[in-house]
């Protein structure tokens, strides 16, 4: 004959030998320290008495079907408990407190990580799309008679010495460099106070365009947002660039060598010095082809060389050496009317 009952804590059927009776033992399933049932005494030391199988009390019926594999306990003491142990928890019970604690960890568990998977998509999408910068602009042109933008030159906290500065500005006062094209006339000249200047005019063929872009609430606050971003490579290549224009300057006044590469200077230092960050980022497309932009007021209007006569052009971002284009917006702009001279 055997002994046979069930954990209380996996539900686990479990069959032992007589002789392991009020002993301790393991449960092979779960690993439980429990006491194994003795149904030969009672509670003063009477001879059990035989009941009938229909006497019994019912047995509550567990909430999910289990194995009925039956399974033996492993014995590790072979000693009785000292103290009674208290009364164990039914199967059901136990089974729904192990349910829940479960369930209550996977459920926390499931909501950080969507969570945290929802927001990174959500941050992805703004970061590659942004906010949706497209529409319509309207624009200016320049009279062509005072159609001009100047601006100085700071080589100041380049690396520079103060005798190379003064030997190119004071060269460039007294023989000014012109690097002119249909599509610019652009001139580096120095000035009587010191200093380096450059001076942009349209070209045979072009003309200057003014783009009112407060228009445009939602390019406004991106403009806003962004615009130290924006401005960090154009920054960068303007500072670089012009510290090689100054030493390639003094090398061409020591050797007699002339600078050969103007249109290169023309648009990494004449340009970058009369545009902010946005400028620097944005271009025109004319009947599909490409003309630049060339001066941020930084009072909502952005400056474009465009084909004389242009009545409306797209406003697109310019694609960098990397492949990437920054800006992601279009704009559709019409040209309208037309200032006296440059605001």
């Amino acid at each position: 004959m055997a002994i046979q009952f069930d954990c209380p804590y996996c539900t686990s059927t479990l069959k032992v030998p007589d002789e392991t009776a009020g002993k301790q033992g393991d449960c092979p399933r779960c690993g439980t320290k429990l006491v194994i049932p003795n149904p030969f005494t009672t509670a003063e030391g009477q001879p059990p008495t035989q009941t009938e199988p229909t006497q019994s009390a019912p047995q509550q019926q567990p909430v999910e079907q289990t194995s009925n594999t039956e399974q033996t306990v492993d014995q590790t003491n072979d000693s009785p408990p000292e103290s009674p142990q208290p009364a164990p928890m039914t199967s059901a019970t136990s089974r729904y407190l192990r349910k829940r604690k479960r369930s209550n960890w996977g459920g926390i568990l499931s909501f950080l990580f969507f969570f945290s998977l929802m927001l990174g998509v959500a941050f992805y999408f703004y970061w590659i799309y942004g906010p949706r910068l497209e529409g319509s602009l309207v624009a200016a042109r320049l009279n062509s008679q005072s159609a001009k933008l100047e601006q100085q030159l700071k080589p100041d906290g380049l690396g520079l010495s103060d005798e190379v500065i003064q030997l190119v500005n004071q060269h460039l006062n007294e023989t000014p460099r012109r690097v002119k094209s249909d599509l610019m006339d652009l001139l580096f000249y120095g000035s009587e106070k010191g200093g380096l200047h450059v001076r942009l005019k349209p070209g045979d063929q072009t003309e200057l365009v003014r783009v009112e872009l407060t228009g445009d609430p939602a390019l406004m606050d991106y403009i806003s947002k962004n615009g130290v971003q924006l401005d960090q490579p154009r920054l960068a290549e303007y500072q670089s660039e012009l510290k090689q224009f100054y030493t390639d300057w003094q090398h061409s006044l020591e050797t007699g060598e002339g600078v050969h590469n103007l249109i290169n200077y023309r648009n990494t230092v004449g340009l970058n010095s009369l545009m902010g960050g946005l400028g620097y980022h944005m271009e025109a497309r004319v009947n599909n082809k490409i003309y630049p932009c060339v001066h941020d007021d930084f009072q909502g209007g952005l400056y474009f060389l465009v084909p004389k006569g242009t009545l409306q052009f797209e406003m697109i971002g310019r694609e960098l050496k990397s492949g990437r284009t920054p800006f992601p917006g279009k704009y559709q702009v019409q040209v309208t009317q037309e200032y006296p001279s440059a605001p």
